[in-house]
């Protein structure tokens, strides 16, 4: 039983970090977001993906941040997987030399990090994600239910 409410705790307060960090990235680039649109359009997208990221980047970690809050946080844990493995991606691509300049559209202070301590901090955020996602999937597994 005390293995299950550590469980749950661990679950609570991971799906609570990424709680803030969506809310405040999505955040940081609606109050912004005039340099937000400059940013990613800066980068190495068309211009008819630039303008969809635009839209969609915020609007998908707002939804994120929702479901993380409801009773559908498994499927926030999932996009939220999804999310950060591809900005990850992106962020080994432009540390690797794939792009030879890369500005950053992130939001608030994260566009302060430079490259290699964000990938660092996506990094710890992609882990403990991951590590919520395997500990609600044994939860249920053990509970007798999945998705």
């Amino acid at each position: 039983m005390k293995t299950l409410k550590n469980r749950d705790l661990a679950i609570r307060i991971i799906t609570s970090l990424l709680i803030v960090l969506w809310v405040y990235t999505a955040g940081s680039k609606l109050m912004d977001f005039p340099d937000f649109k400059n940013q990613l359009r800066l980068q190495h997208f068309s211009e008819t993906t630039s303008s969809i990221l635009i839209i969609a980047l915020p609007l998908t970690e707002l939804i994120t941040a929702v479901l993380l809050a409801t009773k559908y946080h498994k499927h926030g844990l999932k996009i939220s997987l999804i999310l950060l493995t591809i900005f990850t991606g992106y962020i080994i691509l432009i540390l690797s030399g794939y792009y030879i300049k890369a500005p950053c559209s992130c939001g608030g202070v994260l566009k302060f990090l430079g490259w290699r301590l964000h990938l660092l901090f996506n990094l710890f955020f992609l882990s403990i994600n991951i590590l919520a996602l395997y500990l609600f999937t044994t939860k249920e597994r053990r509970q007798g239910k999945s998705d």
